[in-house]
């Protein structure tokens, strides 16, 4: 399992420079320096973490601004719930209002102005992962200069579906008691994340129009054989397509045509069927919530359904069973 890393700063009042200590405090580097007067308000912030990914929300009761000085090149989105904020990213200054959402990369992010009574959130998503779902669905690596449309319509589309991925990462991943991810759970939603992002969003290389390659059937088994051997290890999408020797976007269109149905569904019901053997056979000490974790489902609501559609009964009732029948057996 991967450690869930927490950052909080509940609401208190603060001036800029104190803001700005905290902010540079908890990164261990002075990236964030006071542009503004040392006005003191109300001011809260938090970020949730596993692995490489980072969500973080953050709310101020007055005006202030800074200067910014990251390190790295992840790619970071930034969502306004209250009034207003303001970004420079590589010398161009962006508006984000609610319902507008902004995409950019840390090195070109310098400088920032938040409203007064701003409520913001955002997420940060490791380059190197977006460079995979493109190399997988492109096949080619990230050119130099790569970029995504900077502002994004969060009220629908793919924009707005990823703002929904941002917000259960933070609060069914991250959030309530949970102190450990599932490894499976990680990765399967970090690729999720940046093949949406890759082929959805308008970047660099949204205009290159490369067809997709017919893959023989065999290709498509290899990719179900390594799938259905390696369910419970944390796999992914790119794995499968590596096993069968073709790209990420020429395994979607072919598992379309063959099989009616997405990689990424075929291995999600693998994991299912996983998670119900280990029910059936499992230890009395066992949880229903601790093997669905295991397999990498992180809302229990949704597996009990998913599970009781292709099953009959939910999880706890298999369970159940199980015990009963462990106890009733003839030494």
């Amino acid at each position: 399992m991967i450690e869930i890393l927490t950052m909080r700063l509940e609401e208190t009042s603060l001036g800029t420079g104190d803001v700005s200590e905290w902010l540079s405090a908890e990164k261990d580097l002075a990236c964030y320096r006071p542009l503004s007067s040392d006005r003191r308000g109300l001011f809260s912030f938090s970020a949730q973490g596993a692995g490489d990914l980072v969500a973080w929300s953050g709310s101020s009761s007055t005006e202030r601004a800074f200067s910014v000085n990251l390190e790295g090149d992840d790619f970071m989105f930034f969502v306004e719930h209250g009034t207003h904020y303001e970004l420079a990213t590589g010398g161009i200054r962006h508006g984000v209002t609610p319902g507008v959402g902004l995409l950019t990369s840390a090195d070109r992010y310098s400088a920032l102005k938040i409203g007064a009574g701003s409520a913001a959130e955002g997420f940060c998503v490791p380059r190197s992962a977006v460079q995979a779902a493109l190399a997988s669905s492109f096949e080619r690596l990230l050119p130099t200069g790569f970029e995504f449309a900077p502002l994004h319509d969060l009220n629908g589309g793919p924009a707005g579906h990823l703002f929904k991925l941002m917000r259960f990462f933070r609060d069914d991943m991250c959030g309530g008691q949970n102190l450990e991810v599932s490894p499976i759970a990680l990765a399967s939603f970090k690729e999720m994340f940046c093949l949406l992002m890759v082929q959805n969003l308008r970047h660099t290389l949204s205009d290159l129009n490369a067809p997709v390659r017919t893959i023989a059937p065999r290709q498509v088994r290899r990719a179900l054989e390594f799938a259905r051997a390696h369910a419970a290890m944390p796999i992914t999408i790119s794995d499968m397509a590596a096993a069968a020797g073709v790209s990420v976007r020429a395994l979607q269109a072919n598992f379309r045509r063959f099989l009616n149905a997405t990689p990424m569904a075929y291995l999600r019901q693998l994991r299912l069927e996983g998670a119900h053997h280990d029910i059936v056979n499992a230890h009395p000490s066992a949880t229903v919530a601790e093997i669905a974790r295991r397999w990498g489902f992180m809302h229990l609501g949704r597996f009990s359904q998913e599970y009781r559609a292709t099953f009959g009964v939910v999880p706890s009732a298999d369970l159940a069973r199980c015990y009963s029948q462990r106890r009733t057996r003839p030494l």
